[in-house]
Parts: structure tokens; sequence; C-alpha cells
């Protein structure tokens, strides 16, 4: 199977999927190979003190996030995340906790997503879909142009 969505027809499929999708993303597209995503972290109910005076001062958050690998049914992504055009990827380490916290609130299993503090994120896809969709094996995944692609088989 070969699945071509934009990003934004993604998350139409997670939310159909059961998926909350963060109320934060305001918007999500792709181009040349990265995914782009703006964020308002006002929309975020629950954020660690020190993360509520950063929010003040740049409530909109701009990433990119690149797919550097996909192998034993983990993508590891590439991101760069800017607030006021400062690299707010450089704070990952600091920010892994809660944001794999406000992942789990989400619907996403504990441990699904890892967020480390070299700005790579490490997301467990065979563990996703084993809850939302089981049989399902990804067996490439990649970003072309303005979409997400997936290969799969069914099992």
């Amino acid at each position: 199977m070969h699945v071509r969505l934009t990003p934004a027809e993604g998350m139409v499929m997670a939310r159909i999927a059961g998926v909350e999708t963060p109320p934060a993303v305001t918007s999500v597209t792709a181009e040349d190979g990265v995914v782009r995503l703006v964020a308002d972290l006002r929309r975020v109910d629950e954020l660690p003190s020190a993360l509520k005076l950063a929010v003040k001062v740049a409530p909109i958050v701009r990433a990119e996030v690149r797919i550097l690998s996909y192998a034993g049914g983990k993508a590891t992504l590439g991101v760069e995340v800017n607030a006021a055009r400062l690299p707010a990827h450089r704070l990952m380490g600091l920010l892994a906790e809660p944001i794999e916290h406000q992942l789990v609130k989400q619907g996403l299993p504990p441990g699904a997503v890892d967020v480390r503090s070299d700005a790579t994120v490490v997301v467990d896809v065979e563990r996703l879909l084993a809850e939302k969709a089981p049989g399902v094996d990804v067996t490439r995944l990649a970003i072309d142009g303005e979409h997400v692609v997936v290969d799969a088989t069914l099992a």
C-alpha cells in the first residue's frame, strides 16, 4: 500500500482514527522534504511555570521537521524550533518531559515519542499503529514535495 497525504490531510486522518490532534497547532504544511508547523502555545492548558513565562514573550512557535531515518518501525526526526526568531530547539532537553506529557494527554501511548536533547525526536510508529491500526506495517516514511509518503503492508 502506498499513501500520499498532505500534513493537513494526515491530521484529519488522525482525528478520524481517534487521535486527538494538538490544539496548539494552527498550521501544518510540507515543502521540499520539510514539514513546517506553526503552533500557538497560548492554546496549551497545562504548561510548566518556566514555559508560561516564555509563552508570554513568544507565544507563536514555528517548527521544521525532517525525517532523518526510518528503521525498525521507528522514525527519527530532525527538529528545528524557533520562537520569536530564537532557536528554541536547543532547549529540547529541558522541554522533553512537558512535551511528552502533552502528547500522552493527547492520547498517545507513554514512551511512543522520545524527545531528545540533540533536537531529534524518535517516534515509535509500530507502537502507535499497534493500538490504532493493528496489522499495518509501515516499511517507508518520507516527505516528498508537499506530501508525506507512507509505504505499508497489511497483515
